[in-house]
């Protein structure tokens, strides 16, 4: 028994690590949709005026979006592993 303890604690502590992950990547893809406008209205860098009529979507990297998806799943299997490990 204290072998499930010890393995829920982990899967527990995983589950937090995990959470805050994707709140931290949701938020700072919502201050990129956020600013992408204001950062459109003056352009102080190249860059920004290359990419000025881009909508905020394109603001936003695609890599971005499958990390925030991995990690989305990766919470749910430890999730699932949590339930299975409560449920023995």
């Amino acid at each position: 028994m204290p072998e499930n303890s010890e393995k829920r604690k982990e899967l527990e502590e995983k589950i937090l690590s995990k959470r805050q992950q994707i709140e931290f990547e949701r938020t700072d893809m919502d201050n990129t949709f956020e600013f992408a406008a204001e950062n459109r209205e003056n352009p102080d860098v190249m860059e920004e005026s290359k990419n000025y009529d881009d909508p905020p979507e394109n603001v936003i990297d695609s890599e971005e979006v499958k990390s925030l998806k991995m990690a989305e799943k990766e919470l749910q299997d430890l999730l699932d592993q949590l339930e299975a490990l409560n449920k023995s």
